[in-house]
């Protein structure tokens, strides 16, 4: 198990991906080999190797093959596997006319070479998973405290959150509370916690950030350590585990006299100057794509190509977003602002494809252009909900300590927010994206973001 942007990643999923990577390039190389003339292998060919590895991963990955939920199932790894080669044969499909070109036919062992590697990639998932399931033991977790943190990693170490983590037990902070959707799990309480040690022998032992020193003396927690057990905090470990900040772990005393969740000035101007660089270039590629969208808009309904709309950026500050039109022209005459819900009857036919594609968001690398907003960040909202949601919602004004961005980690990762429970989770999603934020975070939200706007997941 590893850190990357402070989330944890299997071990198990990064030797997949090398696994998978070692299959698809010996594929090509034996295919190189075998149609070159006696000799060693040329660089070209190692080259090729190289390249179908990497679009190879890409089609698993869009295929949903390092999901966790698709290793648990042998018809779903059979068939995104099925689904991934297949795209990757019509991904490289040039580079296989390059190797076979001077052939009449295809060659006979094509077709069960094929056959080999998914059964190689289906073996390979098959013992990952009954070596994590029956020989990896994974760490032991003691969770110290009743807070609403501690309920939540509860249920995620206990919902199948894929890592190498279990629940050894809960020891509750206060003998008289004891919340419904923990007691399964609940060993003791606090004034027990040396003997509980002893007997549940946890790895980690997180402990919630509201028990104080006076609760569990420093000089134990020392102890703990010295005997190789992990201490960590509850928020911590929760961030670590699902990519969100927890809105109720926040203090306000910690972000008036620290830097947590406040990006420095460099770090937006670096942040700025990319997404400039980025936008200007997407600008000058999309142009055709535009010019296509704009007629299929103008002959679908009545009513402009593009809509501008008040959103709250940076600051507080409000600005006006601009989009493909995607509703009819009179969607909110009488109902005023109005989340978007499922299957929609504002939308128009060509708006629904370009919500499901995220195609009505392009026009807003102008708004990138302006300095209004940057590729990645927090998705702006519009200020009615904004004042409805601050209200609602503790610290929600947080995420505007950066630019909003045509995307953001909360689009990845979340639902869309059509209510104040949904747009909770999101703010957590956006407050570990400013928490954590980096130009390679942001090129895995952009990788992720083209998986999920080409399979149109998650748009209303």
């Amino acid at each position: 198990m590893i850190r990357v942007f402070n989330l944890y990643v299997p071990s198990s999923k990064l030797l997949l991906v090398a696994g998978d990577a070692l299959f698809l390039g010996m594929a090509v190389l034996l295919l190189g080999a075998s149609q070159a003339s006696p000799g060693p292998v040329t660089v070209e060919v190692y080259a090729a190797a190289v390249l179908a590895a990497a679009v190879g991963i890409w089609s698993f990955y869009f295929s949903d093959l390092y999901e966790t939920s698709t290793l648990h199932s042998r018809e779903r790894v059979i068939s995104a596997g099925l689904q991934g080669l297949g795209l990757s044969a019509l991904l490289l499909t040039p580079l296989a006319w390059l190797f076979l070109r001077h052939q009449d036919h295809v060659p006979r062992w094509m077709e069960p070479a094929l056959a080999l590697l998914l059964l190689l990639i289906y073996a390979q998932r098959w013992l990952t998973h009954w070596w994590l399931d029956r020989v990896s033991r994974g760490e032991r977790v003691l969770l110290v405290g009743s807070g609403l943190t501690i309920q939540r990693l509860a249920q995620e170490l206990t919902g199948g959150c894929g890592l190498p983590l279990r629940l050894a037990g809960v020891v509750l902070d206060r003998a008289s509370v004891v919340p419904s959707q923990m007691r399964f799990a609940v060993v003791g309480t606090i004034d027990r916690l040396q003997h509980l040690v002893g007997s549940f022998r946890p790895d980690r032992i997180v402990i919630s950030s509201e028990i104080g020193v006076s609760t569990i003396p420093a000089v134990d927690l020392l102890g703990l350590r010295r005997v190789g057990i992990r201490v960590q905090d509850a928020g911590e470990l929760y961030e670590s585990v699902t990519g969100r900040v927890p809105v109720e772990s926040v203090r306000a005393n910690a972000l008036a006299f620290g830097e947590a969740l406040i990006p420095s000035q460099s770090t937006r101007r670096l942040h700025r100057a990319a997404s400039f660089l980025a936008s200007l270039l997407l600008t000058l590629l999309l142009v055709p794509l535009g010019l296509l969208l704009a007629v299929l808009i103008k002959l679908d309904s009545p009513g402009p190509v593009f809509y501008t709309q008040e959103r709250v950026g940076l600051g507080g500050r409000i600005f006006r977003v601009i989009k493909f039109r995607s509703m009819r022209q009179d969607a909110e005459n009488g109902s005023g602002p109005v989340w978007a819900s499922a299957k929609d009857h504002r939308v128009t036919r060509v708006g629904a494809v370009l919500r499901k594609m995220r195609l009505d968001e392009l026009p807003q690398v102008i708004n990138v252009l302006r300095g209004q907003m940057c590729l990645v960040g927090p998705r702006p909202e519009r200020p009615h909900f904004v004042q409805m949601l601050e209200r609602e919602i503790a610290y929600y004004d947080l995420r505007h300590c950066i630019r909003p961005g045509i995307t953001g980690w909360a689009q990845v990762s979340a639902d869309y927010g059509a209510n104040v429970e949904e747009s909770r989770t999101k703010l957590e999603y956006d407050l570990f994206y400013v928490k954590n934020a980096s130009l390679f975070f942001d090129l895995l939200i952009l990788f992720k973001t083209v998986k999920i706007a080409l399979c149109g997941r998650g748009a209303r």
